[in-house]
């Protein structure tokens, strides 16, 4: 009954939301809310599909992962590499109606280098990682100056983060009297115009955005909202969000659970897409735990994953198995990426006497924000304990697990991280300091010293080499583990066209249309 009534409840909220939409409306969905409106704040999924829409950045990643301007006419570097100035283009408005001026760029990044923003991002440009922005300054309304402390090869690529939003440019109006953020206010193509906590997020066409002229290419080039609305339901329940799309309720699903691909099949309404993403599937382990310090305990956990039968049976696709931070779409990704992490119970059970283990519990976190995420967590208790781990799993609300992965309070837990289209920020996103970030997993000095090589390197035979390097050293370290490269399945109707899946995974509304 229960579910019978979750289903009802589920199907009502589209008609609600459907009766009001018309030709002009995307509808689409979500399985978790929007965490906040600060660009790169919130660096899930589910806060980027929404934000990434809102914000542009001066700088933004093209598909393959290299650097286009955005809000950035022109950018000049002096000659010793240390100064980035960067002319906006003219004539781009805010949400608001404001025009885009350097006193803005200024004010965004002053508070995303305030320490008491709580930024993630911010250790990719205060030094942590060999980056140090050191001043940004307006030097009239359309130049803005950044000055490093050292030449950086990573800084503009740095910049263009999807997971920070690419560091969005944002208005002044979009905080309170007390600097809380409590609008979205950018310069993209659709504005926020509504978010009911629980249940929607709407947004709508902004009438005076002005697109480059480029042709699209990932989060760079031509950009234009060829529907009035979008409207981003909360759908947790995978079956409700299935029926929507059967039923015409639903435009577009661009994360489909794998058990719902095959009910796709036989629709003529409905065209299913999987295609490869540049993240990856992660199990993080906590290396200050008294179990888990021991390097052999987490190897014995990395020889006892069936990669290849994992992702069968999670995905049923066997061909994104891996146990590299660098994803397969990587043009980093050779043979040394392929090795090191071989299915091996045997060894994975003599590592584990050799340890002393003596049946420890280990806890492994995951979320009902996805069926793979728990799924993962099932299939991955049984081959622990086939190998004598005593693992139980604990499935948890997504906003708890996100609190205790930053936190750091945590055993083993399911992962799922967002793309990187620059694999230089998988790297990053892991490495670092737990004592200064307890979101970091991989802490020893070896790691951080090639973290830093990589933020410096810009010949891509030198970083090739460090690469390969990271993952040597991943293998033998075991800081956390890695089964897969990350896939995505859409699911959309046919009354859509346009939309395109991407390795940035996070959806793009831009240049989309519906018809009745």
């Amino acid at each position: 009954m229960r579910a019978i009534a979750v289903l009802t409840l589920g199907l009502s909220a589209f008609a609600a939301a459907g009766s009001a939409a018309h030709a002009q409306t995307l509808r689409t969905m979500l399985t978790s809310d929007i965490r906040g409106v600060m660009p790169g704040r919130s660096p899930d999924t589910a806060t980027g599909s929404v934000l990434q829409n809102i914000y542009e950045g001066l700088v933004a990643w093209r598909a393959d992962g290299s650097v286009a301007p955005m809000l950035a006419e022109k950018i000049e570097t002096s000659d010793d590499g240390k100064t980035y100035t960067f002319t906006l283009r003219e004539g781009v408005k805010f949400h608001n109606g404001a025009p885009l001026t350097a006193k803005e760029v200024v004010w965004t990044w002053e508070r995303f280098l305030d320490p008491k923003s709580a930024w993630p991002c911010r250790g990719a440009f205060n030094g942590t990682n060999a980056t140090k922005i050191e001043s940004v300054k307006a030097l009239d309304d359309r130049r803005v100056a950044f000055q490093l402390a050292e030449r950086s090869g990573s800084f503009l690529s740095a910049m263009a983060r999807a997971d920070c939003d690419s560091a969005g440019i944002a208005h002044p109006d979009a905080v309170d009297a007390n600097g809380n953020w409590t609008t979205a206010i950018g310069t993209g193509p659709f504005k926020m115009t509504e978010w009911r906590k629980g249940q929607y997020v709407e947004l709508s066409r902004f009438a005076d955005y002005k697109s480059r002229s480029e042709p699209s290419d990932g989060l760079a080039g031509a950009k234009e909202a060829k529907v009035e609305k979008v409207r981003i339901n909360l759908v947790p329940d995978a079956q409700v969000a299935k029926l929507g799309i059967l039923q015409g309720q639903l435009d577009l699903w661009t994360d489909v659970d794998a058990a719902s691909i095959k009910d796709f099949a036989n629709d003529k309404n409905v065209t299913v897409t999987t295609t490869p993403v540049a993240g990856i599937y992660t199990i993080p382990l906590q290396s200050r735990d008294p179990v888990l310090a021991d390097p052999r305990i987490r190897q014995a956990i990395s020889h006892a994953i069936d990669r290849k039968s994992l992702a069968k049976a999670v995905l049923d696709d066997e061909s994104i198995a891996s146990p590299s931070l660098i994803p397969l779409t990587s043009r980093f990704y050779g043979q040394v990426e392929r090795d090191g992490a071989e299915y091996d119970p045997d060894k994975a059970r003599a590592l584990i006497k050799a340890s002393g283990y003596k049946g420890d519990r280990i806890v492994l976190i995951t979320s009902k924000a996805s069926p793979i995420m728990s799924d993962t967590a099932i299939y991955l208790q049984s081959m622990l304990q086939a190998v004598g781990l005593n693992v139980d799993v604990e499935i948890m609300e997504f906003a708890t697990q996100f609190e205790r992965f930053y936190s750091g309070r945590y055993q083993m837990m399911v992962w799922n991280l967002t793309p990187y289209l620059d694999p230089l920020f998988i790297v990053e996103r892991f490495t670092g300091d737990k004592a200064r970030q307890p979101d970091k997993v991989w802490d020893s000095p070896a790691s951080k010293e090639l973290l830093k090589k990589l933020v410096l390197a810009d010949d891509q035979q030198d970083k090739q080499a460090l690469y390969d390097e990271v993952h040597r050293l991943q293998m033998s370290e075991a800081p956390l583990i890695v089964w897969g490269t990350r896939a995505t399945t859409i699911a959309v109707r046919k009354n859509v066209s346009g939309f395109q899946p991407w390795p940035g995974q996070k959806p793009r509304y831009w240049n989309v249309s519906v018809t009745p």
